[in-house]
């Protein structure tokens, strides 16, 4: 059972995105976030409630029989078994190549495959807060926030960073903000909990499409977002994800529906084409190409009745 302090914590955090969200309607996305951005006092009290919490819930998640519930853990052990124990990366890739064949006749002349199994992954944790998989032996961390909780951590603007392509990848910082990140590097980008800070559709679409950029072939984007209804609940939003990120170039692998979040995995497919046609064909007359999240609505509902009352 949640405490007080708990309770109060994430009151919080809840208060702290519907002001975004309604933010976003009165004033555009863009306007918006430039506004939220200068409010340093409030980001401060966001990270300081979003560590606080996690700490609450990873202590809990500790006890006998709740082990599974751990973000944290659940999404060390799928890295795990993607890239080293079971080689879940070679199923999916065979799978590509038979839809490659059937659909294309197995044209692979725009796949791109991963060379090797790295040693350590290099991860980038993207609104990380605390820098939760710093002490994981066989991951290589970048860590990024906009109000960074703990000091291992650094500042930067997801949806404002560039990202370049060079020979010696590095992340770029200047005055201690990260600037620019490195294209095609990463085997792994984790989105714990982020997708539901950003207001709109467009721009999860945009972080979506920025992991992309920076995944290596074959590499994978763990979404992580809370979600304590039943599995069937916000099936259609799932399913419109999942049409989405085809779209942008990556296969779903992993669905699964915790006790308070939904944990998904994507993979960069070898050949974009596989998934954008898997996308045509399972596209459903409900489908576009969005990210939304259960909140939308609402927020949507709260500013049609604040126009209708600014009609009468």
């Amino acid at each position: 059972m949640a405490t007080n302090e708990h309770k109060k914590l994430a009151n919080t955090v809840k208060s702290f995105h519907e002001s975004l969200r309604h933010l976003s309607q009165q004033e555009g996305a863009q306007k918006a976030w430039k506004e939220h951005l200068k409010q340093s006092g409030r980001l401060k009290e966001y990270a300081n409630a979003m560590h606080q919490l996690a700490k609450i819930w990873e202590d809990n998640t500790t006890r006998e029989g709740l082990l599974a519930k751990s973000r944290i853990k659940w999404t060390i052990e799928f890295c795990l078994a993607y890239f080293y124990t079971e080689h879940i990366y070679l199923e999916k890739r065979a799978r590509e190549q038979r839809l490659l064949g059937s659909w294309f006749e197995f044209d692979c002349s725009q796949c791109h495959y991963m060379e090797n199994v790295p040693e350590k992954i290099k991860v980038l944790d993207v609104g990380s807060c605390f820098n939760p998989f710093a002490k994981v032996p066989y991951f290589e961390v970048t860590s990024i926030d906009l109000c960074p909780a703990t000091d291992d951590v650094l500042q930067g603007d997801f949806l404002n960073i560039q990202i370049k392509s060079m020979k010696n990848p590095k992340v770029g910082l200047e005055n201690n903000v990260v600037n620019y990140l490195p294209a095609m590097y990463y085997e792994c980008v984790i989105f714990s909990l982020l997708l539901e800070y950003m207001p709109t559709s467009e721009q999860r679409i945009n972080c979506c499409c920025k992991a992309y950029e920076l995944l290596k072939s074959e590499g994978i984007l763990v979404i992580i977002t809370p979600d304590s209804d039943h599995v069937g609940k916000n099936a259609a939003l799932m399913k419109n994800w999942r049409y989405t990120l085809g779209c942008l170039g990556f296969m779903r692998i992993r669905f699964e529906k915790l006790p308070h979040i939904t944990c998904l995995v994507f993979r960069k497919a070898i050949d974009s084409r596989v998934p954008e046609r898997w996308s045509i064909l399972h596209k459903e007359s409900y489908m576009d190409l969005s990210i939304e999240i259960p909140q939308d609505s609402k927020t949507k509902k709260v500013a049609a009745s604040f126009g209708e009352k600014g009609k009468t």
